[in-house]
């Protein structure tokens, strides 16, 4: 990895439409065009801010590596295995403040993004090389595995040379020790961020999906006919289409999800604290969102909750209960566990 990478991630602001979008400079500023429009039609392909930033960050590193060594426009399948090599040998610091090396899935996150670049890459016929088809390779999984389904399925997955050794099926994330996982659930927390916790880890919902949910899709003291719901017991409804006013994006589909009476306790207490902490610092309580600001400065009060808001959660979460949290994913997967 390049000590001091010649293109980095910015954000800037069309002067015609006061549209903010992502952009990759080199050091003096100036624009990486193909990969500038790339991150444009991540924005466009409905891809969330949070999603193009951090696609956008891995392309600008490879691609800063690729200027010590050859035209990304000429990469082979061998410069991609390489740089994965990279990738995975690169020292980082964990979020417990400990040196460690990026995780197998965390590097097929790199792949992914670079992959999604030279994909637009080669539908704009820029490439002069046939990376992309050699990129991925037809695999049959057998019928019963959990790939295969019931009949067996051929599809194309990552090529055998961008696959980390011990990657497998790479498996999510979650946190493997008890004690921590018990830790987590005693900790601390101000209330609304105890209630977000809670919501992770016992419903299983993405974090996208917590900071999309509006006030009117959390039905914990039952549906009725007046709601249009017919669900007796406390639930929530995941929907994809709330116009959101953070920029957060629910992946998934929409679906309904039941919760524990534990859950809905932690909710009232959240509730009540926004009335008081909002009432208090005379904002006005208007936004639709579940998750708002309650701990920042005055001028933020009241606003949707955004993801970096819930990363700095995380790391406050993973110094405290003493185990590296690489990022929400990991807390709602306990769930699955």
């Amino acid at each position: 990895m390049p000590d001091q990478p010649m293109y980095s991630v910015a954000s800037a602001v069309r002067p015609s439409s006061d549209e903010r979008r992502f952009v990759i400079v080199d050091r003096d500023g100036r624009m990486h065009s193909e990969g500038t429009a790339w991150l444009q039609y991540l924005s466009d392909s409905g891809r969330s801010p949070h999603t193009a930033r951090e696609y956008g960050r891995r392309v600008a590193w490879y691609l800063s590596w690729c200027a010590q060594t050859m035209d990304w426009r000429k990469a082979t399948l061998s410069h991609i295995a390489l740089w994965r090599r990279t990738v995975a040998a690169a020292p980082v610091v964990k979020t417990n403040g400990k040196p460690g090396t990026r995780s197998a899935s965390t590097v097929r996150l790199w792949i992914v993004a670079v992959r999604s670049f030279y994909e637009w890459a080669d539908a704009h016929e820029l490439l002069g090389t046939d990376l992309l088809s050699r990129m991925t390779q037809l695999k049959y999984f057998a019928p019963g595995t959990p790939a295969g389904g019931e009949f067996g399925v051929t599809r194309r997955v990552l090529a055998d040379s961008l696959r980390c050794a011990a990657e497998g099926d790479c498996p999510p994330q979650w946190i493997t020790d008890a004690g921590a996982r018990s830790n987590l659930a005693d900790l601390a927390l101000p209330l609304r961020d105890r209630f977000l916790v809670d919501l992770l880890t016992t419903t299983g919902i993405r974090v996208g999906e917590a900071l999309s949910l509006f006030l009117a899709d959390v039905h914990f003291g039952g549906g009725s006919r007046q709601l249009r719901c017919p669900h007796l017991d406390p639930h929530f409804h995941v929907r994809v289409g709330n116009p959101v006013q953070n920029g957060a994006r629910a992946k998934g589909r929409p679906r309904t999800l039941f919760v524990h009476r534990d859950v809905v306790e932690s909710y009232i207490d959240y509730v009540l604290e926004r009335r008081d902490v909002l009432a208090a610092a005379s904002v006005r309580d208007s936004s639709p969102h579940v998750f708002v600001n309650l701990y920042s400065e005055p001028r933020w009060l009241g606003r949707a909750m955004t993801y970096n808001s819930v990363k700095r959660l995380m790391d406050r979460c993973s110094r405290d209960i003493g185990y590296d949290l690489t990022g929400p994913h990991m807390v709602r997967h306990i769930v699955s566990a």
